[in-house]
């Protein structure tokens, strides 16, 4: 175990049998003594031996009391006694027991006494190595002490949780695997004992937890063994549930992000591709990387020192050699890329074997009632947590890749939790009249939300018809609603504009110049112009652009053949649709210019579906803005950061259910998640599904994948281009 301060006190063995050490109480008397008759002859009778377990009691009683007085050796002694790490000692785990086992009855007597004071022996006691002993009785007595402690005194509650916490990595090394199931066995037999005997302890343990919490860094046994038993204490430290998993989550997000900023050091898909176009990230293309199964389940942190150093020493190669500097740049540069592969590699490694130990603990504890088929309260009271989480974890959190997928899985097992995710999110978006009321989200929060939602419906195949037609006529209200408060406004502007004008009859020049500067005034400051502003409007384009996104996907749920039956992929003129989606025209062809502010791919790729589906032809509106864009271009050519360029960069919207590609966590998600699905296709079997996810399975595509369809939202939208309809 971890070398802890007391056991770096000493590393003396543990102290001999009574006989050899001080006698603390007065001498024994002989075997046998002489006693004196009541004729006042001497007899012989046999003396008293004093017990054992008696001598023991005493002692520990006078080590303790002759602290008080400020003497410490026999106490000292009865610390060593307790000192004990099988990494540290040369004595055996038998010998240790045999040791130990008289003195526990003797200090558990004098617990009452264990204050403060005996800061030493407290320690020695909680940091011992006695959950790995091999006697099952021993360790009983031994956790018997420990609870007896903490019960006597609170105060000895936090270094308890900390002291026992530390055993949730054992087993990462090899010789402890095979004890480790029995280890966490008995620790976690402790720990609820301890939590249900002192119910103030909750504070005190998520504390420790999350102190223990292994670095992002660390190998991903290490942190897989700690996630499962901190999943494990949940079981019945379930008051903990909400701060317990706020540090999970938050600790799986920053490996997370790191996989991300790894795959953003690779060069970008568009440094080596000509103007033609998007680098798209087939499956065909050749992989970045290719891994070994034995560093994915033991991956090794990285020393960024290391590299950096031979980063410096590649760099002055290349300098010292003029001749050959091409060739040398070439090298240093293959090498560098070559480190970043291989990081994110292990990245990507470690984040998969988080996300599938989250998984399954999830699996186990979401399975419906077999009479009813309906989720237990407990489930429910779990994703209700979780979605809380979600909120204040997840959805400010960006360049997330993965995390956000506990949501989707849970949302699988009921479709009111999907019900309840997708009207949080709404909620978040806000009213689209009060949307900068005082208490609402930020605009980046709401955009990120809309993109959640859309993203969700899109692609949660769990979702029937009618839900996704609620949502989008919802999302398709909302905009709606918003083109009429912003045409609102304008006619009160243009009303008040109007009224504020310079009448023919103004008496005075300065009359006439007042009114005038007035109008102008108001049109400049309080009249919102029904034109493309990507600041004012963020919000509305978010929320266009997951109406779009979400039509390319879920169409088919939103038409009806012409005679009612099922849609015939081939046969897409005369499909009938919903009422929900009727308002899509009006907000595309509004003044507002939507598909300007979104993404080009996801803009295009709705133009295509459209038309092929006969829904609406808006191809025009994107030649426009193509040439609105190519114009401006030329206008602003010496102006890289034009305000049009900034103000696209701040509408940030990305997609956070992009296809699942880490290779051992998908399969809790291939079941439930829809994919992507061409005009004029017909929906692939199983089978066919189950061959095309055996060839993704491979490793390899992880980080080629997340190159294509990097998901981040810092990036402006024209850097979506291409990444969205990969599946």
């Amino acid at each position: 175990m971890p070398h802890t301060e007391a056991e770096s006190t000493s590393a003396t063995p543990s102290v001999p049998l009574p006989q050899q050490l001080p006698r603390p109480i007065r001498r024994a008397v002989s075997r046998k003594q002489k006693a004196t008759a009541a004729d006042g002859s001497s007899t012989t009778q046999p003396a008293t031996v004093i017990d054992k377990a008696v001598f023991l009691r005493k002692f520990t009683e006078n080590a303790l009391l002759q602290v008080k007085e400020g003497n410490h050796e026999e106490y000292s002694k009865l610390v060593k006694v307790f000192l004990y790490s099988q990494r540290e000692t040369n004595t055996t785990p038998e010998q240790y027991v045999l040791d130990v086992t008289p003195w526990i009855s003797a200090v558990s007597a004098n617990v009452s006494a264990l204050d403060i004071s005996y800061r030493e022996l407290v320690s020695a006691i909680l940091y011992s190595d006695w959950v790995a002993a091999p006697d099952d009785k021993f360790v009983h007595r031994y956790s018997t002490l420990i609870l007896q402690i903490v019960s006597a005194h609170p105060a000895w509650v936090p270094q308890t949780m900390s002291a026992l916490v530390r055993w949730f990595v054992y087993g990462a090394q090899a010789s402890e695997v095979a004890m480790a199931p029995a280890v966490h066995d008995r620790l976690h037999a402790l720990l609820e004992q301890v939590y249900r005997a002192i119910p103030t302890c909750g504070a005190s343990m998520a504390a420790a937890i999350t102190d223990a919490h292994p670095f992002r860094t660390a190998k991903a046994n290490i942190q897989v063994l700690f996630l499962q038993n901190v999943l494990r204490t949940l079981d019945y430290a379930i008051g903990l549930r909400r701060e317990v998993l706020h540090t999970v989550l938050n600790r799986i997000i920053h490996v997370d992000v790191e996989v991300q900023i790894e795959v953003e050091d690779l060069p970008s898909a568009d440094e080596d591709e000509d103007d033609n176009g998007p680098n798209f990230g087939t499956a065909d293309e050749e992989g970045i990387f290719e891994f070994e199964e034995d560093e994915v389940d033991n991956p090794v942190p990285v020393d960024s020192e290391e590299e950096e150093e031979e980063e410096e020493e590649e760099e002055e190669d290349s300098d010292g050699d003029d001749d050959d500097s091409d060739s040398g740049s070439d090298i240093s540069n293959t090498s560098k890329l070559g480190k970043i592969k291989f990081s994110a590699k292990r990245v990507v490694a470690k984040l998969d074997a988080i996300m599938s130990t989250l998984f399954t603990w999830l699996e186990q504890h979401s399975q419906a009632d077999p009479l009813t088929q309906e989720m237990p309260e407990a489930t429910s009271q779990l994703f209700l947590v979780f979605l809380e989480l979600f909120n204040t974890v997840v959805l400010p959190t960006f360049k997330s890749r993965y995390t956000q997928f506990f949501v989707f899985y849970l949302c699988s097992k009921d479709l009111q939790y999907a019900d309840l995710f997708s009207g949080t999110m709404m909620g978040v978006v806000g009213d689209p009249v009060r949307s900068n009321a005082p208490g609402q989200a930020s605009v980046h929060t709401k955009v990120a939300a809309a993109s959640y939602l859309s993203s969700f419906v899109s692609r949660a195949r769990f979702l029937d018809g009618q839900n996704v037609r609620t949502v989008m006529g919802i999302l398709v209200g909302w905009a709606c609603t918003y083109l009429e408060w912003q045409e609102q406004l304008q006619r009160d502007a243009e009303e008040e504009s109007k009224r504020r004008q310079p009448h023919p009859w103004a008496k005075t020049y300065a009359q006439a110049a007042a009114a005038t500067n007035a109008a102008g005034r108001l049109r400049n400051s309080s009249s919102p112009s029904l034109t493309a502003d990507f600041e004012r409007h963020a919000v509305f384009y978010a929320v266009t652009q997951a109406i779009i996104y979400m039509f390319c996907f879920r169409w088919r749920d939103m038409a009806q053949a012409p005679e009612g039956g099922a849609i015939v992929e081939t046969e897409l003129a005369n499909l009938r649709w919903c009422s929900e989606i009727g308002g899509i025209q009006r907000i595309v062809f509004s003044k507002l210019n939507p598909l300007r502010a979104c993404s080009s791919a996801i803009a295009h790729q709705f133009a295509h579906v459209a038309s092929q589906t006969n829904f609406m032809f808006c191809h025009a509106v994107l030649q426009q803005n193509r040439r609105t864009v190519s114009d401006s271009n030329e206008q602003n050519d010496s102006d890289s950061l034009s305000q049009s360029n900034l103000l696209r960069t701040e509408l940030e919207s990305f997609f956070p259910f992009d296809p699942m590609l880490l290779p051992i966590s998908r399969q809790f998600i291939d079941d439930i998640y829809l994919q992507w699905q061409e005009v004029g296709e017909e929906a692939s079997t199983d089978d066919e599904e189950e061959d095309n996810n055996s060839e993704l399975n491979d490793e390899v595509e992880v980080v080629d994948q997340m190159v294509a369809m990097s998901i981040s939202p810092a990036r402006p939208l024209s850097a979506l281009h291409g990444h969205v309809f990969l599946s």
